[in-house]
């Protein structure tokens, strides 16, 4: 389905959606327990699903009602060598590989868009010298399939830290249930600090016990059980930062549902907005932002960059020139998310460009509008397209939007109430 973005002014309060990142983990956590785990909070989407189903691969059962996730433990069968479908999420794969390998001595990886094409050698660099069995091919309908004999064994583990953070948390989920101990090393920089906090948090808080031996390396006991407890998703600050961004340009918009203490990667949207001039106040649990006159600034993306095409946009209608830095992840996403960001602020009137892994950006009075945008396959560009078109002079078409699916299914509905105009 085509939808029309119109220029328009938002209003209103708006609660951000659960945090996916958050769920994926607390999903795990649970599925890796004894007994029936409640998580309140919970909203169903593409990515959430996958997670779901690969819960259910390894033999838990997953039941989702209205926005409360009710897990329940279990275990695969012995001899059985579960089929897991991850669709497009890569946080969903990653984090599955090893937990495959522990439980069931490995599994069939089946995958989505451009999910296949997504870096995975990390892990086959590690677990093939190890006896692993690993097989990259295509699935019976044409999909990307990765196949993996092998269980997990205790030892010394490395991975550099330039490498995506779902890898070294894959690790953490899986090496505190093997029989024996081991460490964990992630050599700096590490990028997406906060995400591996987050996940380190999720199992602690399961009763997962690990020692940080340095900065960023742990030895973890083996023979751990999961005990996750019941409890609510906080909000996503992931996806309201589109909110908070939309607000920067003008909207009037508060957010509700985050927490000042989280510590989710993405909550430096808060700080990068303030670095571009603008005016953030936190009350209550209640978040809003005023543009003023905005200005360029150069802004570190390598621990946060699923908000860096919103932050683009803003700077592109900052006074000056602004820079993002260490935006090479953006590269491996749903799209190439660095191409089409500077693409996308281009065809609207903007000045753009990318050098190496950075996006350079000379701001603009005003974006034209006025074109048809393809929806990339990737949620974060049709949000990025929404907004624009809100603040452009004039409508933005954008060739479907059933990408959202992928993270934020509700994302027109909270768009409309606000204000937001379509057709």
């Amino acid at each position: 389905m085509d939808v029309l973005f119109c220029p328009c002014h938002m209003q209103g309060t708006a609660a951000a959606p659960a945090s996916k990142s958050e769920a994926h983990r607390r999903m795990i956590c649970a599925g890796l327990s004894e007994g029936e785990v409640t998580l309140t909070g919970y909203m169903e989407s593409a990515d959430m699903a996958a997670t779901k189903r690969c819960l259910t691969a390894l033999g838990a059962q997953v039941l989702s009602e209205g926005d409360v996730l009710t897990v329940r433990g279990g275990s695969v069968k012995p001899g059985f060598m579960p089929v897991l479908d991850c669709g497009e999420s890569g946080s969903t794969l990653r984090f599955f590989v090893p937990l495959a390998m522990t439980l069931a001595g490995g599994g069939t990886f089946r995958m989505h868009g451009r999910l296949g094409s997504r870096p995975m050698d990390v892990y086959r660099d590690l677990f093939v010298p190890h006896g692993a069995d690993w097989r990259m091919g295509a699935g019976a309908d044409g999909s990307a399939e990765l196949t993996v004999y092998g269980g997990m064994r205790p030892g010394n583990y490395e991975l550099p830290g330039n490498v995506s953070s779902q890898f070294v948390s894959g690790l953490l989920f899986a090496l505190p249930l093997l029989e024996g101990d081991s460490t964990l090393t992630v050599k700096p920089p590490v990028e997406s600090a906060g995400y591996i906090r987050m996940t380190i948090k999720a199992i602690e808080e399961s009763g997962i016990r690990l020692e940080e031996t340095a900065p960023f390396a742990w030895r973890i006991p083996g023979f751990q059980r999961y005990h996750a407890p019941s409890g609510s998703l906080h909000g996503d600050y992931s996806q309201a930062a589109v909110l908070l961004c939309a607000a920067a340009l003008g909207h009037d918009i508060t957010v509700t549902g985050l927490a000042a203490d989280s510590i989710q990667g993405d909550r430096a949207v808060l700080r990068h907005l303030a670095d571009l001039g603008a005016t953030v106040t936190e009350r209550d649990g209640e978040i809003t932002v005023r543009g003023g006159d905005l200005h360029g600034a150069e802004l570190d993306m390598r621990d946060c960059p699923d908000i860096a095409p919103m932050l683009a946009l803003v700077c592109q209608l900052a006074r000056g020139k602004s820079r993002l830095t260490h935006c090479g992840r953006l590269r491996l996403k749903e799209c190439d998310r660095l191409a089409a960001t500077v693409e996308i602020l281009n065809r609207l009137g903007g000045c753009a460009k990318a050098e190496g892994d950075d996006i350079v950006i000379q701001g603009v009075d005003k974006l034209r509008g006025g074109v048809t945008l393809e929806d990339y396959n990737d949620h974060r560009m049709v949000m990025l397209a929404a907004v624009a078109a809100s603040v452009a002079a004039q409508a933005v078409t954008v060739r479907g939007v059933g990408a959202l699916d992928k993270s934020w299914p509700e994302f027109l509905r909270v768009y409309e109430s606000l204000g937001g105009r379509t057709a």
